[in-house]
C-alpha cells in the first residue's frame, strides 16, 4: 500500500468526501504538514480534526489521508516545525486506531452496506446522499473499512516515532502504538510482548516523569503489570501504575488510588506539565473512575468522597460527584441509612456550587440515587433519623 507523497498523488481525491464536501482540498493541507510555514501547518491540523475525522466520524477520505500521513512520518521535514507537529499528527492517527476499534457494525456487515453503488451521488452536487439511507449506511461502512485498511501501515512509522528526541512525541507515539497494538490486523502476540519490553525499558531510562507517567499508564492499557513502578518516587507515576488493570485486585495499587485522591485530589493536576495524553480531562476523573471500578464498599470511598464533594464543582458532575452519589446509594431508593451516605450528602449539600435549578446534568444522577435535586429537600433527609 503507498504511503506518504506518493499515495497523495495516486490517489483521486474528488471521489472522496471530508465532513464538509469533497476532499480535493486534502492534497494542500498534507502537503503543508512538510512544505508549508507555520500558518499553513496550523490549518492542517485544525483540517484533520475538523474535515477529516470530524468529532470521531470518519469519512471516506479519511482512510487515504492516514495512509499519507503514515509516509510523512517518516519525513525528516515534520520537524522542521518542531516536534508538537509530529506529536499532533500521531494524536490524529490514534483518534482513527481507535475508531476502527470501536467499529458499530462487523467486518462483513459492514463489507455488505459498502456495496451499495454511490457512484451517482458523488456526481450530484446535492446533498442526495445524505438524504438516502442506504448510501449514508454505504458511505460510512465505506470509510470504515478505509480506515481499517490504513491501520496496518501505521505500524513502522508509529513504534519507529518511539525513538524520537522529544519526550512529548514519545509519550504520544507510545498511546498511538498500545491502540495500534490491540488490532490483531496490525499486532501479534510476539509483536505486543516486544512493545511491553520496549515500552518497560523506556520508562525505567527516562527521567521525564511525565514521560514515566505515560509509558507506565500505557503499559496497563496493553495489559502489563507495572507493579514495579509502584514504588517509584513520583506519585504521579505511581497512580498511573496503580491504574493497570492487571492490578485491579492488588491491595497496594487499591490504596495508592485511595490515598492520591483523598489527600492529593486538589494537587493532582499540577504533578503534571504535560499530563498524559489519555487524560483529555483532569487526572483525578480517570484515577476516580478506576476506583469505582475496584471498590463496591462506599464506607472505604467516604475519605475520598468527602475531599471531593468539597473541592468539586457542578461541571463536574459527569465525571466525579455524580458517580459517587450512584456509589453511595446503591439501592436508588434515597433512602439516608449509613453514616457514610448521610456524611457524603452532608457534603453535598454544603457546596453551595452544587446546587443550580438551571443547570441539567446533575439531575440524572440525582433520580439513579432516588433523591431530589433540590438542596433543601437533600438536607431534610439528612435530618430524619
Amino acid at each position: 500500500m503507498r504511503t506518504g507523497l506518493s499515495a497523495l498523488e495516486a490517489t483521486d481525491w474528488s471521489r472522496l468526501l471530508h465532513a464538509y464536501g469533497r476532499a480535493t482540498d486534502a492534497p494542500g493541507h498534507l502537503r503543508a504538514l512538510v512544505e508549508g510555514d507555520e500558518a499553513s501547518r496550523h490549518a492542517a491540523l485544525s483540517y484533520l480534526n475538523s474535515a477529516i475525522l470530524h468529532q470521531d466520524t470518519p469519512c471516506t477520505a479519511t482512510g487515504p489521508v492516514t495512509c499519507v500521513l503514515a509516509g510523512l512520518l517518516a519525513e525528516l521535514r515534520l520537524d522542521s516545525g518542531g516536534p508538537r507537529l509530529r506529536m499532533h499528527v500521531l494524536e490524529f492517527l490514534a483518534g482513527v486506531v481507535e475508531v476502527v476499534g470501536n467499529m458499530w457494525a462487523s467486518r462483513q456487515e459492514l463489507e455488505h452496506m459498502a456495496r451499495y453503488d454511490l457512484a451517482p451521488f458523488l456526481d450530484a452536487d446535492d446533498d442526495a446522499l445524505y438524504e438516502d439511507e442506504e448510501a449514508v449506511n454505504a458511505f460510512y461502512a465505506t470509510a470504515l473499512l478505509g480506515c481499517a485498511e490504513a491501520v496496518p501501515v501505521l505500524v513502522e512509522p508509529v513504534l519507529a516515532s518511539l525513538d524520537h528526541p522529544d519526550s512529548g512525541v514519545r509519550a504520544q507515539a507510545a498511546t498511538t502504538a498500545v491502540l495500534l497494538a490491540r488490532m490483531p490486523e496490525a499486532f501479534g502476540d510476539a509483536q505486543r510482548q516486544a512493545l511491553a519490553l520496549r515500552l518497560t525499558a523506556m520508562a525505567r531510562a527516562t527521567t521525564n516523569t511525565d514521560e514515566r507517567s505515560t509509558l507506565v499508564l500505557m503499559l496497563g492499557e496493553l495489559g502489563d503489570v507495572p507493579s514495579a513502578f509502584l514504588e517509584d518516587a513520583s506519585p504521579a507515576v505511581r497512580v498511573c501504575a496503580a491504574m493497570a488493570k492487571g492490578l485491579a485486585t492488588n491491595e497496594a495499587a487499591t490504596r495508592e488510588l485511595l490515598q492520591a485522591l483523598e489527600h492529593h485530589a486538589a494537587q493532582m493536576d499540577d504533578w503534571f506539565q504535560e499530563r498524559p495524553p489519555p487524560f483529555e480531562l483532569r487526572p483525578r476523573f480517570y484515577v476516580l473512575e478506576r476506583l469505582l471500578e475496584r471498590v463496591k464498599d462506599f464506607d472505604r470511598l467516604l475519605p475520598v468522597a468527602v475531599t471531593l464533594a468539597r473541592i468539586t464543582t457542578k461541571h463536574c458532575v459527569d465525571m466525579e460527584w455524580g458517580p459517587l452519589l450512584a456509589a453511595a446509594f446503591p439501592a436508588g431508593d434515597g433512602q439516608v441509612r449509613t453514616d457514610a451516605q448521610r456524611r457524603f450528602l452532608s457534603e453535598l449539600v454544603a457546596n453551595a456550587d452544587l446546587w443550580d435549578p438551571t443547570f441539567g446534568n446533575p439531575g440524572q444522577w440525582f433520580r439513579k440515587a432516588g433523591l431530589p435535586y433540590q438542596r433543601n429537600a437533600c438536607a431534610e433527609r439528612l435530618t430524619c433519623p
